[in-house]
This record gives structure tokens, C-alpha cells and sequence, in this order.
């Protein structure tokens, strides 16, 4: 398996070299980011006596905010908790949530990488977040008999089809796991199905659930229309859009606008790499009623539409939110599958996404059926937010139905601990 999977993996990362390299000479701190994964943290990290170093290994942006509740628990209880993440959003998110603790991009596959990681840093247990699952670092510390976690974990359908296609190796894969902990009962399944041990999976809920208590409500809103200077009036936020999507949106704002004057739009993509061209859409489409809020202007007061083009600051401003829009969800450029809508409804917003929700599907399915979401087809969509901005009591009560089901599932950070403490050394 080892030998099999290192030839893979180099192979892979020859193909893919090229675009790294180009993608660095246009931005040095990319560059800097996948030498730092070649050769590690650079010096030995000082370990803390009689507290257990546990290595949490998040991919992005969504999963080090999955990861919060988690990493501060541990924190609390004396862990030396060590953190690293895959791409640069989620290095920066990171840093920012957790200052003083050790912070550091997560390693490359390769052989020398990872045991040159583990040499600085010496873990003494992995937590990994949802997804981003890399064999060479399983099996190098498998081979140091150091434990391994997977936890919040889920399987999408096209993942899971893809995976099904190599069991022979993901059953391998898997079965590096100490402990698997699991979403939901159809993930478990799913596990189990791909040949991960049975009595290694449980059952532990989504760590997205358990996050930080929110600002929301009239003095929140308040509080980003004064520091923007942006208008007052009902307002749709589009959260984690993708190519494509965008377009869809204005056009249905567009189509109600003559209705609702005082409606205003927000579109946050989901890719910062995408900002610019994004905001050359809007411009086409509204050439002088847009504004982006990181270069504010005076006549952003008189806009319709505005980008949110800076990172970490969707959850705040989905406060501005009459109606919450989810992406992802209406496939346009992109294959779809959607993203969470937790964070919207945490903050008592009506929820509406497209069809295309196969990577949370549960997780809406969930929603809908307590009546804090709805998944309606981008030929419905002007037809869906009509119907709520003409009876406002309809979407303030999606909206509390919303909050209600965050709330009564809450506790998958309590969950997850009680899981993963058993082989957690000096637990």
C-alpha cells in the first residue's frame, strides 16, 4: 500500500507543480505557504510537560470554524493543542481565532514531510477535521504507534462513488483510524460500507452545530449599516456563491425589484480568488448602483448591490439578512452540492438554497423539514423570495424555526470529546 500510494501521490503533485508554480510567482505568500509544507515548522516546537500535544488537522476556512468549539475545549483542559491547515484562508482564519496558539500549514504527502513534521512537532495524537484524508501521514504515524482521529466526518454521494470505485485502498486507508466519528447513522453506513471497522465509527454530530454564542439581532444589523455606511432597506445576502450563481441572483433581484424598491442584494463568493471578476459582473449588470465593501466610497449609500469581497465576515453580515441565500446550490459553472446554512440560521434567517445539496444533504433535508429552509429551482427562485418579502411574519418565522433547530443540536463538541478521549494519552 505505501509503495503503491507514494508513486501515486508524486506523480499527482508533477502534474500539478506547474500550475503551483505559476499560481506562486503571482502570489509570494502562496509560494512561501507550499515551501513551508515541503519542510515543516522550521525549528522544534518546545513541548509543555505532562500535557498531551494533540495535532488538529483542519483543511479550510469551513473546517477551522468547525473546529473552534473543539480546539478551545481541548485548549481548556490543558491540552498543548497544535494547529495546521491546508490553504491560505484557512491559515489566516486560524491565526486569527486562536493568537496563541502554534499555527502552521499542514504538511505535504511526501515521506520526508511528514516525518520531518512529526520530528519538530511531536504529537502525541491527530484530530482530523471532516475531511482531507492523506494516507502518508496516517501511516507514518501508525508506524510511530501515535493515535489518529477523524472526527465530524461525512461522505458525500459523489465521494462516496468515487471512493467505492478503490475500496481495496480506502478500506486500508480507513482502517488507520484509531476512531472515526461520524455526522450521522447514513455516514456511519457509509464508513462502515468503504471498509472502515465497525467498532471503530460512531455516531458523534456535526461539530458546525456547536460554534460560538452570535451577534444577531436590530443592533447588529445597526452596527454594520453605521460602520459601512451602507442603506437601510430589506436586504438578500448571498453567502459562498459560485461562478454562474451570481448572475442568477441579480437577475431574480432585478425581476423584483420594481416591487420591492426598497430591496438591496449582498454577494459574497465563496472564492477570494474570484473577487475580481465578480465585482466586473456586478458592475456590467448595476454600473451605478454597486458598491464592495473594501473600498468604500460616499455614494455607497445611494447602491443596490454590494460585494463582500473580505475574508471571515460572512457570518457577521448575514445579520444584515431579511433573506438568507446559501451557494452552491444552483449548479451553473460548477457541479453543485452546496454549502452549510448554519451560520444564517443560527442568526434567525430564512434559509433558501437550490436543489443541489448533496454534500449537506442531511443537514437541509433537516432544515426544510423544520421549516427554516427551502430548496427551490433557480426557474422558482424570484417566484420563492416574492412570496417572503411580501409577507415578512412568514420569513421572521422560518427564520426563528431556523435557530430553533441549531439549537436543539447542539453538543457534538461534548460528543466528540467523550469519543476520541479514550486514546488520548494521559486522558
Amino acid at each position: 500500500m505505501r509503495t503503491f500510494y507514494s508513486i501515486i501521490y508524486t506523480v499527482a503533485f508533477c502534474l500539478a507543480a506547474p500550475y503551483w508554480l505559476i499560481r506562486g510567482l503571482f502570489n509570494l505568500t502562496y509560494l512561501k505557504n507550499l515551501r513551508r509544507r515541503f519542510i515543516g515548522p522550521g525549528r522544534i516546537l518546545p513541548k509543555r510537560q505532562g500535557h498531551p500535544r494533540i495535532w488538529v488537522w483542519a483543511l479550510s476556512l469551513g473546517e477551522v470554524l468547525s473546529a473552534r468549539e473543539l480546539v478551545r475545549e481541548l485548549d481548556g483542559a490543558g491540552a498543548d493543542v497544535v494547529v495546521t491547515a491546508t490553504t491560505l484562508s484557512g491559515l489566516a482564519t486560524a491565526r486569527a481565532t486562536w493568537p496563541k496558539l502554534p499555527i502552521f500549514p499542514s504538511p505535504l504527502d511526501f515521506k520526508l514531510s511528514t516525518r520531518r513534521f512529526l520530528d519538530l512537532v511531536e504529537p502525541d495524537m491527530l484530530i482530523l477535521i471532516e475531511t482531507d484524508i492523506w494516507p502518508g501521514i496516517l501511516l507514518q504515524m501508525k508506524s510511530r504507534n501515535l493515535p489518529k482521529v477523524l472526527v465530524s466526518a461525512r461522505v458525500s454521494p459523489r465521494s462516496f462513488k468515487n471512493y467505492h470505485r478503490i475500496r481495496f485502498f480506502w478500506s486500508k486507508v480507513l482502517r488507520l483510524f484509531d476512531r472515526i466519528g461520524v455526522q450521522t447513522k447514513e455516514d456511519k453506513d457509509l464508513f462502515i460500507t468503504l471498509g472502515a471497522s465497525p467498532e471503530a465509527v460512531g455516531v458523534t454530530g456535526n461539530l458546525k452545530f456547536d460554534q460560538p454564542p452570535v451577534e444577531d439581532g436590530p443592533k447588529a444589523r445597526e452596527s454594520i449599516l453605521e460602520e459601512t455606511g451602507w442603506p437601510d432597506g430589506r436586504w438578500l445576502v448571498a453567502g459562498s456563491t459560485h461562478m454562474g450563481e451570481e448572475t442568477i441572483i441579480m437577475n431574480s433581484f432585478l425581476d423584483l425589484w420594481p416591487k420591492h424598491p426598497e430591496l438591496r442584494l449582498l454577494i459574497a463568493p465563496r472564492d477570494r480568488h474570484k473577487f475580481g471578476l465578480t465585482w466586473r459582473i456586478i458592475r456590467e449588470m448595476f454600473p451605478h448602483d454597486c458598491a464592495q465593501r473594501s473600498s468604500p466610497s460616499p455614494t455607497d449609500s445611494g447602491a443596490r448591490v454590494f460585494l463582500l469581497d473580505t475574508l471571515g465576515e460572512l457570518a457577521r453580515f448575514y445579520n444584515l439578512a431579511d433573506i438568507a441565500l446559501v451557494g452552491k446550490s444552483w449548479p451553473a459553472t460548477h457541479e453543485g452540492g452546496g454549502h452549510n446554512p448554519l451560520e444564517p440560521a443560527a442568526r434567525g434567517k430564512a434559509v433558501i438554497a437550490g436543489p443541489s445539496v448533496s454534500n449537506f444533504k442531511w443537514m437541509y433535508n433537516a432544515l426544510v423539514q423544520a421549516g427554516g429552509a427551502r430548496l427551490v429551482g433557480k426557474e422558482e427562485l424570484t417566484a420563492a423570495l416574492d412570496a417572503l418579502l411580501s409577507a415578512p411574519g412568514l420569513a421572521q418565522q422560518m427564520g426563528q424555526n431556523g435557530r430553533d433547530f441549531v439549537l436543539a443540536h447542539h453538543g457534538a463538541v461534548k460528543d466528540t470529546l467523550k469519543f476520541v478521549s479514550p486514546p488520548l494519552p494521559g486522558a
